[in-house]
Formats: structure tokens, sequence, C-alpha cells
């Protein structure tokens, strides 16, 4: 199986290529393939620790340099039970870690700079918001570009607690690995028709943590304000989606002091933030080695995003998004469908993302996620009480495949479709079996379908994965046009004999059980 970073490839290259942008001219090379590759272009100014970040101003430059290294990826820990068995750099790339993954990866068809007003996709990549890199290998896209004339452009954003610590006092509003996003999807619609794009067009796509993020661009785009157009068109949700309020800053408070004391420091100083954001007496370093130690404590170890009212409204998320707020937002703001899917077996990576020795494991580790009040209402409404860990580890891995991707992913088509709004649902339960651990179709072993890796299909999977894109593209062409699926448990699905068409979602009753658990849900 081919593991050539896109550097090493680019190293090769005699054939250098450039896009002039509002910011200067970005040089770049040419793959084997053909496809233009630009590598690390930024998009934001380098950021401060935990505040916002900030727009390239006019005057801003590119350096005169060819972009075509992966010099670096977003500083994180390394306790990633997802990635076991995975060479780390294949998913962060060959670089080194940095506060600023501010950049995005562009990859254009092998027509550049001839053909333009080509389609847009936009790819956020997943890691639960803690880990991963615009530059992993299940993201490159020079083989999809080059063979349907699209454009691909890979964010980086920050991650962990460097992209979402938050805490009501002092105050850090947190979301910052979101609002990186956004900030580039901006910087996207001004700059992609250097590259070829048409900024009218484009496709947001996010798998597991990238779709948990596309699901929380989508409830910022529907409040935008009056007039103002969303900087996507059509947004692709890959195994993820948000179930549940997050917490508030007020209610992350304690991980903000766990984080203090774990680094030696006083969560009550007066200085405390200025000492945070201080890289010299805090570097990075400290903040990874003290979450990869746990010594914040297993349930304050993992940083997600946060209800803050400037990031996401000041209605609670899900109330907004069940009573139709969500969907008139989108449609007001100019998004026309949304693809959301599930593998049929997403559990068994879900299952090695912590340590389980024992079902009290279990509890621990779902608070890093949800309230503990709908933790145990999960555990209770779930009914499984695991004997011993090799049990608990299974249950472990459904029951939060379940709170993350089974059942939030119902939640959203059921609320958009219950306000008229087109979605197109997907199951898959064929991947390459050369991709599957252990033989399940699990989560992420979707990827090479969707980038068409011609590097790692074999045989008749080209053809499977082709007459997938294919397929797809063209619901969400009639989606777009106000026919998405019309029965709200039909799903367009790939069998286990890579048959591809409509069917009924036989699971439907069985994950949505589970949402009466959920504030509102009951």
């Amino acid at each position: 199986m081919s593991r050539v970073h896109l550097q090493e490839e680019l190293a090769r290259s005699t054939a250098k290529v450039t896009a002039e942008t509002a910011f200067g001219p970005v040089h770049g090379r040419r793959a084997a393939n053909g496809a233009a590759v630009f590598l690390e272009v930024p998009y934001a100014l380098p950021p401060i620790r935990f505040q916002d970040p900030v727009p390239l101003p006019a005057s801003y430059r590119y350096e005169e340099k060819e972009y075509i290294l992966e010099s670096k990826y977003a500083a994180q820990p390394k306790n990633d039970g997802q990635a076991a068995g995975v060479p780390f750099e294949d998913k962060v790339g060959l670089g080194q870690p940095s506060e600023d993954p501010l950049f995005v990866n562009i990859v254009c068809p092998p027509s550049f700079p001839a053909q333009t007003n080509l389609p847009v996709k936009v790819y956020i990549h997943g890691g639960f918001l803690q880990f991963g890199s615009p530059h992993g290998l299940s993201g490159q896209a020079h083989f999809v570009a080059a063979e349907r004339s699209e454009v691909w452009v890979n964010i980086g954003y920050r991650l962990s607690a460097f992209g979402f610590l938050a805490s009501d006092e002092p105050k850090i509003d947190g979301n910052f690995g979101f609002k990186d996003q956004w900030l580039a999807l901006l910087w996207i619609r001004d700059n992609i028709k250097a590259f070829g794009g048409d900024p009218d067009n484009v496709q947001l796509t996010g798998l597991s943590a990238g779709a948990h993020s596309v699901h929380q661009l989508l409830h910022h785009a529907s409040r935008l304000p009056d007039g103002e157009k969303a900087p996507f068109r059509t947004a692709n949700l890959q195994s993820n989606a948000i179930v549940t309020t997050p917490k508030t800053p007020a209610e992350l408070r304690p991980q903000f002091e766990a984080l203090c004391r774990a680094l030696l420091l006083d969560p009550d100083a007066p200085d405390i933030l200025e000492t945070l954001r201080d890289t010299q007496r805090v570097p990075w370093s400290a903040i990874t080695h003290a979450i990869e130690t746990d010594a914040l404590g297993v349930i304050y170890g993992t940083f997600r995003g946060c209800w803050e009212p400037s990031w996401i409204g000041d209605t609670d998320t899900m109330v907004w998004q069940r009573s139709g707020g969500l969907a008139r937002g989108l449609a007001s703001h100019g998004v026309r469908a949304v693809i959301v899917g599930d593998l049929t077996e997403e559990w068994y990576i879900y299952s090695l993302s912590h340590p389980i020795a024992s079902p009290s494991d279990i509890v621990t580790n779902m608070e890093r996620y949800y309230r503990a009040d709908v933790v145990h209402k999960m555990i209770e409404a779930f009914g499984k009480n695991p004997a011993d860990p090799e049990e608990a580890t299974r249950v472990f891995g459904e029951l939060l495949a379940e709170g993350q991707v089974h059942l939030p992913v119902r939640l959203l088509a059921r609320d958009l479709m219950n306000a008229g709004f087109p979605v197109v649902r997907y199951e898959i339960a064929w991947t390459p079996e050369q991709l599957r651990p252990f033989g399940y179709v699990t989560h992420g072993t979707d990827r090479a379908l969707w980038t068409l890796r011609l590097n790692v299909l074999e045989g008749d999977q080209v053809d499977v994965a082709r007459k997938w894109l294919d397929t797809i593209a063209e619901y969400v062409k009639r989606a777009e046009a106000g026919e998405g699926l019309q029965e709200i448990k039909k799903v367009l699905a790939l069998t286990t004999s890579k048959e591809i068409g409509e069917k009924e979602d036989n699971l439907w009753d069985k994950y949505m059980g589970l949402r009466k658990t959920l504030p509102g849900e009951e």
C-alpha cells in the first residue's frame, strides 16, 4: 500500500506552477499525475495562543518561495487510540509541531491554469478535535481532483487545548479551531479563483471531528446577519455530527483549572491568562505532555467546542435545530443541500479511542464528551452490563459510536427534512478490504472512496469508488434543485455486495431510541 507523501512526490517534480493571488504569487509544483499542488498557504496571521484568528491584512504578501513542503502540523498530544498502528507521519505529515497550523493545502486538476470556475471541495480532517493534520495520507486529493476536475482545499486548524480551551472566569471564549476553519472558508471564498475554483460552487466536507466541525459551521452560517451569504453551497458530513448542546464556558471552567494545576500554575492568579499565553514560560510541549499523561484527570483531557453566543448564537443549539431555525437559516444564507451518513461498523475504531480496563472506565471516558447526567442516561438506556475488559471495550465502542455518529446523523437529517430542507443521507456497508482493521467496515475506512485514492484501491474497487462519487454527485445535484431524499428512513446505500441504490434504514428505530436520553428529546 502506497505511503508516499505529497512533499516527497513534489520533490521529484520539475513542473512548476504559479497562482496569482491578491497577496502575491504562490508557487507550487505538479504531482506525478499532473495535478497542481500548493502546500501550507497561509490564510491568517500566526495566531496568539487562546485568541481568535486574525485574517491576512490587505498589505500582506506571501513569501517568495515554493509552497511544496509539509513543514508543520498543529501542536497536539499523541495519545490517539484510534490511530494505533498508523505511522505518526502518515497522520500529520513530515514536518514539526507548531502553534501556527493556519494554512490550506490546495490541489488543482492538471488543467490548471487554463480551466477556470471549477467545483471546489473543502475538506476538514478528523481526529476528535485533538489530533490530525491536512497532510494526513487519507486526505490526499490529487487523484480525485485530477479525475473529476475539482479544486480541493484541505484546512489546517488549532487542536486540543490550543483550539478549544474555554472558561467563563477568566474569560476564554473557546471554539478557536472552529473560528480558524471559518476564516479559512472566507479566505477560500475570496481567493480560490486564483487557483481555478468557483467561489459560488463550494462543498464543505469533513470526516469524524471534521464532520462535527461542519455541523458547527452550519450552525454558525445559519445565524449570519441578514443578507450575508454563507461561504459554501453544500455540506457533506461523514460519520459525525453534534448530538447535544455543547457545554458552556462556565461548565468548562473546571477543565481550565485542571490544566493550570497540571502545569503547576494557580488558576486564580490575576495574570494567569498572560502566563498561559507566554510561549516561553509555558511551551506547547508542556501542555501536550500534561494531556498525554492524564495530569488533568481523564474527563478533562479532551477539549471540545463550547456553547458561546458570539460563535453559535444565544439559543440552545439543539432547540434551534429541532425548531427549524437551522434549516431556515441555511436556506436564507444560500446553503442548498446537506449530505450526511455513516458506516455500518463504526463502533470498532471508537472502541480503541481510550483505554477501557473495567466497566467504570466507560462512564469516565464518556464524560469527556457529554454532561454527566446525559452519560448516565445513555448507559442506562443502552442496557448492557459488561463483565470483563474485552466486553467493556466493545460496549464502550458501540455506545460512543451511537453518540458520536449513528444518532446525531439521524437527528440532523430528521430536523432538516422536517423543515423541508433537502438532505441526502447515505449508508456505507462496504469499504476496500485491505483498509479494514480485522475486516470491520469501520470509521474512516471509506476515505479512499471519497478521494479516489488510486494508489491504494485495487481491481474493481476503483470502479466502485467512481460509481459512488458519480451517484453522490447526481443526488446532490437533485437536492440542490430541492429534490433530496423524500422519506426520512430512506438512505442511499453502498451495500456489502458493492451495489449502490436506495434502501430502507433498518437501524433507524434502534439508534433513534437513544435520543430519549437527550435534553429536549424526552
